[in-house]
């Protein structure tokens, strides 16, 4: 069976057998041949299909061939695996690494806190603060203005609501979100465990691009980290002017009623 090793010329072929630390000596077919017997999965071209699973105690990545039938011995902790029951955890449809969702859910809690900044600040609006309905025209100074003549209490307000919503409600809960998203990531592996035709348990590297660098998921990236982070100190640091700004009005409220009942 012809591959692509036929096509490259005897220097290309030593080359190769350098990367792999194999004998460069003989000629063109037997160089041929060495590749061929010392293939590894990342440059087979076979049409086979792998099942990729972890393992049940140590979650190490294990890949096995479709057709292989039996058990396998973990290389990292020495559980055996019935590779019957390995295929059974691999789920139809779509799938989220670990990774991924701890990226969806700190994207959500950063969502959440913008969402959070446009609520309080629109709830110093003039709509919020008094309804049209509510407004009244006076002159004052010769000068018309509006005076809100409401008989709403002030927790019952708009803007006292929008203040608890976000102050309360969504800052708590994107510095939550940001927090666990980011505490939710694990470092990926460079490894995978594969198990070769004839039942050989090896190690491979992650697939690499033609430069040499890994293929790695977005949310796997140290970008991916650093974004996460940010958005966990962005929620963190929301939460924490939350919390000084409510021990002020506290401290205030407190000077108001000590000032009402022994200076009055």
């Amino acid at each position: 069976m012809a591959t692509e090793f036929d096509k490259m010329t005897v220097a290309e072929l030593k080359e190769a057998l350098k990367e792999r630390g194999l004998v460069r000596s003989g000629n063109k077919s037997e160089l041929i041949q060495r590749l061929v017997e010392n293939e590894t999965p990342s440059t087979n071209e076979s049409t086979e299909s792998n099942v990729e699973f972890d393992c049940p105690n140590c979650r190490s990545r294990l890949q096995v061939p479709a057709s292989f039938e039996g058990s396998i011995i973990c290389p990292t902790c020495s559980t055996k695996i019935d590779n019957a029951l390995a295929k059974k955890q691999q789920s139809p449809g779509f799938t989220m690494t670990q990774n991924q969702i701890s990226l969806a859910v700190s994207i959500s809690g950063l969502v959440l806190g913008l969402v959070a900044i446009i609520v309080f600040f629109s709830a110093f609006t003039t709509d919020a603060m008094c309804s049209e309905e509510d407004r009244t025209t006076i002159i004052v100074d010769g000068e018309e203005t509006w005076t809100c003549d409401s008989d709403e209490f002030l927790w019952e307000t708009t803007t006292t609501k929008r203040l608890f919503y976000s102050c309360c409600l969504m800052i708590p809960g994107s510095m939550l979100l940001t927090s666990t998203g980011y505490s939710m990531r694990e470092k990926p592996e460079n490894e995978v465990f594969f198990v070769n035709a004839d039942g050989v348990m090896q190690v491979s590297q992650k697939p690499t691009s033609p430069s040499g660098e890994n293929q790695e998921n977005f949310s796997d990236s140290k970008v991916a980290n650093a974004l996460q982070a940010a958005a966990m100190y962005f929620g963190i640091g929301m939460y924490a002017m939350v919390m000084v700004a409510g021990i002020i009005l506290a401290i205030l409220f407190f000077a108001l009623i000590y000032l009402i009942l022994f200076e009055y």
